[in-house]
């Protein structure tokens, strides 16, 4: 029991990494659990183009981020390997906070992954991301693959939203999702759940939502057919 509780606190404590940014141009620590510090550093090098060099003792690699990069944070994706990553930061155009993930196998660095919007460092091989969508966040995860050192995507069949909203012009829901049949006619004026969104291999506009009426039924819309009809508090 006494560890079950002390593995549940160190987990709490990766939680908030993302939102709690202690950034650094330098630092040394052991990367690679060979007890040898390492001396890590990242500057930017080209202003214009945004181009940055990481370093690594005696390691370099070139990144961009097509903005300026602010630092960069030693994380620890899972921490029952041997292994840390450098995570090079920038905050990005609209605060949306952009991380180009890395780890070193102590000769060189190696790219993984470049992460956006606010990602979670759980510290058990898992990575959370809360993306933005506008008037609402997708939550997506990503896990750690132990051989490739990759963070494998997992995509969901849908997406949950939770939004409720007001319509200012009635449309339709439809029984599936290749919305021929029609569920309902929705009222002017009548409140709606936006509950789940199918986004696989779609456009934005063609993102299919599964919505629940006022009287309770549901099914689904396309984004074009009542992105105008609602009250959204749409933000980039």
């Amino acid at each position: 029991m006494k560890l079950n509780i002390l593995i549940f606190i160190n987990l709490i404590s990766f939680c908030t990494i993302g939102q709690n940014l202690d950034l650094k141009f330098q630092d040394k620590i052991d990367m690679n659990s060979d007890s040898k510090i390492e001396t890590i550093s990242v500057k930017q090098i080209n202003s214009d183009s945004y181009k940055y060099r990481l370093t690594i003792n005696e390691s370099e690699i070139d990144g961009n981020l097509n903005e300026e990069i602010d630092g960069f944070l030693v994380i620890d994706i899972n921490k029952w390997d041997k292994y840390k990553e450098i995570a090079v930061h920038t905050s990005g155009p609209s605060n949306d906070d952009v991380y180009m993930i890395y780890w070193y196998d102590g000769k060189n660095i190696l790219f993984m992954d470049t992460l956006a919007r606010w990602p979670e460092f759980i510290g058990n091989g898992i990575v959370y991301l809360n993306n933005w969508e506008g008037f609402w966040s997708p939550r997506e995860k990503y896990q750690l693959d132990n051989l490739t050192r990759k963070l494998i995507h997992f995509e969901q069949p849908a997406y949950y939203v939770g939004f409720k909203t007001k319509i200012n012009k009635g449309f339709n829901i439809y029984l599936d999702k290749d919305l021929k049949i029609e569920v309902a006619t929705l009222a002017d004026s009548s409140e709606i759940e936006i509950i789940l969104c199918d986004k696989k291999g779609k456009t934005y506009f063609d993102y299919l939502f599964l919505i629940k009426s006022a009287t309770g039924l549901v099914g689904w819309a396309d984004f074009k057919s009542f992105s105008n009809n609602i009250d959204l508090p749409m933000a980039d």
